[in-house]
């Protein structure tokens, strides 16, 4: 009985080779893609162009600039006088992702000492801000504090031959006034950031919500693959595909007719991840998630992803013939997409080769002109590229289904 019943299940398994294939070829595929997503080096990348600004003549600054280019930083300087306004112009362009303005002088004394202003993107690399910045405390404050012993020896005069207890006093005066001083500057703030959106104007700085809330919503807006692949699974287990061709229904009126209210689902998504982000969220101590920018332009892109979704989705479920086949098929391709596409792991903290291989992600194309939208506050014109990217994959996806729908419904195929 138990030999007889182990058979059974091994036929039952070889009828459901998809089911079987998922257990391995998934693990495989997500290890790898996660594996390769997560192994960037430590070391910073010496892409970021960055722009120091100060006074030329100051001897500081220039220490300063050798020491990052040292560190392998992609760094050029400029003259805080007459560049300051060309460079926060690149800045806003995206030419330079990091603007370090020193407006001291050189004759700056250390107790009037201002902080450096880190003028930078919103969408900015945060990991590598991080190790920017420990660079920049370490040379700065340690060139900063060496010009200042370097100019201030303690001098004594010693014509009159004074007692030695004085000259002693005298020293430990001097050197306490010192050390205080130097006290007082590493207690100081060391540099203000300020963050500059597309159109040259300050915002506030990103927090950790407004990049998990548009990755999971536009995670959840792909899913709308499952319904749609139910409703066609059973339309052909029940043989209506039958009967539609029987009633000469077209392809294109029946497709357009699944994807009104699916639609019309996903943009109910899209509002409620936002209100779910901007009301429920504080509750919990995170901070608020709310939109930058016009209403209208993360309409129009809300649209485009629900075409994109919805192309993927529909592809899949003509092609699928059964509900746990387009499970299987579609479920697994959305989480292929999420991990290239900085779904599941920034992009910024991805290598090279994975960035690129993001690139070709119709999530990631969302997630950038998500991101965009919000951070950088740029104009529906800036998003134009990707805009495109998911109309193209949206209407290709559909038109594709279209035509292997319209040849089902032609041959009356049964499942």
């Amino acid at each position: 009985m138990l030999i007889a019943s182990i058979c059974k299940e091994l036929r039952l398994l070889s009828r459901d080779l998809h089911g079987v294939a998922v257990l391995f070829i998934m693990p495989i595929l997500f290890m790898f893609i996660m594996s390769a997503a997560l192994s960037n080096e430590s070391e910073l990348s010496q892409e970021t162009p960055i722009m120091l600004l100060s006074e030329r003549e100051n001897p500081l600054n220039e220490a300063l600039f050798q020491a990052l280019k040292e560190e392998g930083l992609s760094v050029v300087q400029g003259n805080i006088r007459s560049e300051r306004i060309k460079a926060e112009n690149a800045l806003t362009e995206g030419i330079y992702s990091l603007l370090i303005i020193n407006s001291n002088s050189k004759l700056t004394a250390l107790s009037d000492e201002k902080p450096l202003e880190l003028h930078l993107n919103p969408s900015i690399d945060r990991g590598w801000l991080l190790g920017v910045k420990g660079i920049l405390q370490k040379h700065y404050t340690r060139l900063r504090l060496e010009q200042y012993l370097a100019d201030n020896h303690i001098k004594l005069k010693n014509r009159q031959q004074k007692q030695i207890k004085e000259i002693e006093k005298k020293v430990n005066q001097d050197l306490d006034k010192k050390f205080a001083q130097i006290n007082d500057y590493l207690a100081k703030a060391q540099w203000q950031e300020a963050y500059l959106n597309r159109q040259g104007e300050q915002v506030s700085k990103p927090n950790s919500v407004q990049h998990s809330v548009p990755a999971w919503l536009i995670f959840g807006m792909f899913f709308i693959m499952i319904p749609l692949s139910n409703v066609m699974a059973m339309e052909r287990q029940t043989n209506t595909i039958t009967r539609l061709r029987m009633a000469r229904a077209s392809a294109l009126n029946l497709i357009v007719a699944k994807l009104l209210p699916y639609f019309l689902i996903n943009q109910l998504q899209f509002i409620g991840m936002i209100a779910l982000g901007y009301f429920v969220l504080p509750y919990f101590d995170m901070p608020a998630f709310s939109l930058n920018g016009e209403w209208g332009q993360y309409a129009v892109l809300s649209m485009m992803v629900s075409l994109a979704a919805l192309g993927y989705g529909l592809l899949v479920s003509v092609i699928a013939r059964t509900t746990e086949h387009a499970v299987v098929l579609g479920g697994g391709g959305i989480i292929i997409m999420a991990a290239i596409g900085g779904i599941m792991v920034p992009t910024y903290v991805m290598p090279d080769i994975m960035q690129t291989v993001a690139e070709f992600s119709p999530m990631g194309w969302a997630l950038n002109a998500f991101q965009n939208l919000l951070l950088n506050q740029s104009a529906l014109s800036q998003i134009t590229d990707y805009l495109l990217k998911l109309t193209a994959f949206g209407g290709v996806a559909i038109g594709l289904a279209a035509m292997i729908y319209q040849q089902q419904l032609r041959k009356q195929v049964r499942f």
